[in-house]
């Protein structure tokens, strides 16, 4: 039974840490974070993954919707003397963004590099965001 003091006593609850593998297991099965940046003549799409490889990624887009999948999970087994050590990565994973009018849907590029996937989504030379000061009276 959960210690909490913000859990009802005997109510079953999930957060993770009654689950045997604790909370990484929920981690794990979470979708990936993505930061998503807008400049004025483009977004910009940041997945930090340094533990993957340019081949493990794998970017779709269909109609104006842009699908980020992470391969399935790749084993690999190391053995050390008598025992045996398994060492695994949770993959399969991917995360859908709905592209706005604004973006040029011909010209989206992607690049991995020191750890991080890049997606550079540009805006329709017409839609860039014009910025300007304004004065305080």
């Amino acid at each position: 039974m959960c210690k909490r003091r913000s859990h009802s006593r005997g109510r079953h609850h999930w957060h993770g840490h009654h689950h045997p593998y604790g909370r990484h297991f929920s981690a794990a099965l979470a979708s990936f974070p993505v930061n998503v940046r807008e400049l004025d003549d483009r977004y910009e799409l940041y997945l930090f993954a340094p533990e993957l490889s340019r081949e493990d990624f794998q970017l779709e887009l269909v109609g104006r919707t842009l699908t980020i999948s992470i391969a399935a999970s790749k084993e690999e087994e190391v053995e050390l003397g008598h025992w045996l050590r398994r060492e695994y990565r949770p993959r399969g994973q991917e995360r859908s963004f709905s592209l706005n009018e604004k973006i040029d849907l011909d010209n989206i590029k992607a690049a991995y590099a020191e750890g991080v996937l890049r997606a550079t989504l540009p805006k329709y030379p017409d839609q860039v965001t014009q910025r300007r000061g304004v004065d305080v009276a």
